[in-house]
């Protein structure tokens, strides 16, 4: 068994925010192939990988607001009867991750408007394939 000189590279997936400043720590997802749209293209603008491009989602533990809920219903000439009562939190789908494959260039929303709060910029070394003359343009 002939064994390699160089050691296989490892290669490592760039790291996603583990914090939003406006809505706390973020719990990520696997990274998985974006669903396929006829209406959207799937290649990368940077790099010009065909796609599917890789996709997460990133949940935040959400407190709701209280809300008013009835206690006691109307009797005889008596008001009802209301108190706040506070629900249990839970974690909510609030962020989403792009990334390309190829070049990993990744850009990471809060689904709230849609604010890119995140953005890695390509690997230089992938995000321009390499020519038969090695001449860039």
């Amino acid at each position: 068994m002939a064994t390699s000189a160089e050691p296989d590279l490892t290669r490592i997936l760039p790291a996603l925010p583990d914090r939003d400043q406006e809505d706390g720590v973020i719990r990520w997802g696997r990274w998985e192939p974006a669903i396929e749209a006829t209406h959207i293209d799937p290649s990368c603008p940077t790099c010009a990988f065909p796609g599917p491009l890789s996709t997460a989602s990133g949940q935040t533990w959400y407190t709701p607001e209280p809300t008013l809920a009835r206690a006691r219903r109307s009797s005889s000439g008596q008001a009802s009867q209301w108190v706040r009562v506070q629900h249990r939190p839970y974690w909510c789908n609030t962020h989403y991750a792009v990334r390309c494959p190829q070049c990993d260039e990744m850009r990471v929303y809060r689904r709230d408007g849609w604010v890119e709060i995140h953005y890695r910029p390509p690997t230089t070394e992938r995000a321009v394939p390499p020519t038969d003359d090695n001449v860039l343009f």
